[in-house]
């Protein structure tokens, strides 16, 4: 089958198209032939430095998916079967969907809603599984707070503004380009700081009367992170899904009796921990993009073959929403 596989860690021209052979799946996992799959900052971060030395060349990258289940492990004949369409998570510890047919763990995975193609689904996955456990499951909103998302029109961001808005939340939320300003109003932000043209803290302790917010979510990281330490309200909440930032908040969360998560939603597959939970999740967000109120904003979509492409688009910092990598028409 065709791959791009990066046989050495280095910038995007590492990528390169060859053969190698179809993978053979355990009791867990599913065959997949991949019909779309999608860029994320994680895939760069791989490619660039291994996850700071945890993956080791050669990779195949490619970590959401949306394909045909074609070979069934034996665990997973329950829940799928082959010529069924599904989408879903792989595991960042092993080859990902960037090539024709990849091994996916049945536990991340879910039916393809029929109201979306597989590009579609296939940008959701990760994304939408990061802005769920971080709002969701770790700093848990509630209907009328205040939520800060940091990079709203991003791929993780326009998701979670979303999200937030479900659960009757008031979001705001940081962006520059017009693009992406157009787009986070369009999913029901309630307000925008265009982040290049105004202090988002000054913004924030005006927008509230000096309290803060009591609920952050960080898809940005470095002095974004620090900075929101300034912005929480006591007794508030903050996700972050990027390393880096301060070495040591504490300072500022403790006198303020805030706390911080840090989100990385690898870390079911990579131990073991209720991998089907995040399928649960995924099966959850099917039923809100067949019901409409869901939706992947693609900005972007490419071939298998101009993956290369695809990863100088991602570092470039200018993508709104998901790029949609096409596999098989």
């Amino acid at each position: 089958m065709k791959a791009l596989v990066a046989n050495k860690l280095g910038e995007a021209d590492v990528l390169q198209l060859e053969d190698v052979k179809k993978p053979e799946i355990n009791s867990n996992q599913i065959l997949v032939e991949v019909f779309a799959t999608a860029m994320n900052p994680v895939d760069t971060k791989a490619r660039k430095h291994g996850l700071g030395g945890m993956l080791n060349p050669p990779l195949v990258l490619g970590y959401d998916v949306s394909g045909i289940v074609r070979e069934v492990g034996e665990n997973a004949r329950t829940k799928f079967a082959p010529g069924d369409e599904v989408f879903g998570y792989l595991s960042i510890f092993g080859n990902g969907a960037n090539a024709e047919y990849v091994a996916a763990d049945y536990r991340t995975m879910a039916k393809k809603p029929s109201e979306i193609n597989h590009v579609e689904a296939a940008v959701l996955p990760l994304a939408l599984l990061t802005a769920w456990e971080a709002l969701y499951d770790r700093i848990n909103i509630q209907a009328g707070e205040t939520v800060l998302i940091h990079a709203g029109g991003g791929g993780v961001g326009h998701l979670a503004i979303q999200l937030a808005k479900l659960r009757g939340a008031k979001v705001v939320t940081t962006a520059s380009s017009i693009a992406s300003i157009n787009l986070v109003r369009a999913l029901g932000a309630d307000v925008v700081i265009n982040h290049r043209q105004d202090d988002f803290v000054k913004s924030i302790n005006e927008l509230t009367g000096g309290k803060g917010v009591s609920a952050i979510f960080d898809c940005v990281g470095g002095e974004v992170f620090d900075r929101s330490l300034d912005c929480i309200s006591p007794c508030g909440r903050i996700a972050t899904i990027v390393e880096g930032g301060s070495a040591n908040p504490s300072s500022k969360l403790f006198f303020k009796n805030a706390t911080v998560h840090y989100v990385f939603i690898g870390a079911p597959l990579m131990y073991d921990i209720e991998p089907e939970r995040q399928g649960k999740i995924i099966e959850q967000a099917a039923k809100l993009v067949a019901e409409n109120k869901l939706r992947a904003h693609v900005s972007h979509v490419l071939t298998l073959e101009q993956l290369v492409e695809a990863h100088k688009l991602q570092e470039s910092g200018s993508v709104t929403g998901k790029i949609g990598i096409k596999v098989h028409n």
